[in-house]
């Protein structure tokens, strides 16, 4: 039973927010955000994408807002357990 739990798990997920924040349409801080997300709000989540940045690394939640529309999100403001992107 935890076997075929995982793997549903490992599908796709959700992603919650703390706080309000911006979503980005890639997932960089280049990138310019086209909205805000609400907090407390889950968002379906299906992947991260890993940002390395010269003195830290960050983590972008790639999810589906509540306007049907794709962007990225950062695990400084966010939190899902889904697997890392395939290029």
């Amino acid at each position: 039973m935890f076997l075929i739990l995982g793997s549903t798990l490992c599908e796709g997920g959700e992603a919650m927010c703390g706080q309000v924040t911006a979503a980005h349409t890639c997932a960089s801080m280049d990138c310019p955000p086209f909205m805000y997300i609400r907090a407390h709000q889950n968002y379906p989540c299906d992947c991260f994408k890993i940002e390395k940045l010269p003195h830290k690394t960050k983590i972008w939640y790639h999810i589906e807002t509540s306007k049907g529309e794709y962007g990225y999100i950062l695990d400084d403001d966010c939190w899902a357990e889904v697997p890392k992107c395939k290029k």
